[in-house]
């Protein structure tokens, strides 16, 4: 297996943390199954899981603990980064359940008119874009569950957290 930017960039940081860290990937069910639905796979708490939309688990928002995937779903994961689906790397203190509650809970937006909207942050594509939208503060309030969060697509990892 190739190694990837994403786990130089973790080897090193996971040297200068001051707790242990773990590297999550967050990708879009849809695309991980290229359109198609897929069973999830180990190492993988959907997002959707214990929500009003929990029927929509298995093609939505996908958390994924990147050390214990199989190797096939991280060579899935590499392969959405080289190409122009992207993924989503996290890097966390938070344990794999935390994480991904806290992150379901950022699922919903709160538009002016007082409806509410999905945040598709899980989408790599997006959640650059969606970084330069938020305030300082909202940003500060969205990214506290993660030391780093980088997108990769089409083989570019850029930065969205810290210093978005």
């Amino acid at each position: 297996m190739q190694s990837a930017k994403i786990e130089t960039y973790f080897a090193q940081r996971q040297a200068q943390a001051p707790l242990p860290v773990r590297l999550y990937a967050l990708v879009d069910a849809l695309l991980y199954g290229r359109g198609e639905p897929v069973e999830r796979p180990t190492a993988t708490i959907g997002l959707f899981d214990g929500t009003p939309d929990a029927s929509l688990a298995d093609a939505g928002p996908w958390l994924i603990d990147f050390e214990e995937a199989p190797g096939s779903v991280k060579q899935s994961l590499f392969a959405m980064g080289a190409g122009a689906d992207g993924v989503s790397w996290l890097i966390s203190a938070y344990p794999f359940p935390e994480l991904a509650h806290e992150l379901a809970g950022r699922l919903n937006a709160r538009m002016p008119d007082g409806r509410t909207a999905l945040l598709r942050f899980y989408d790599a594509r997006l959640m650059a874009e969606i970084a330069r939208l938020l305030s300082f503060t909202q940003r500060i309030e969205f990214f506290v569950p993660t030391f780093d969060w980088f997108v990769e697509i089409n083989g570019e990892l850029t930065r969205v957290h810290p210093h978005a």
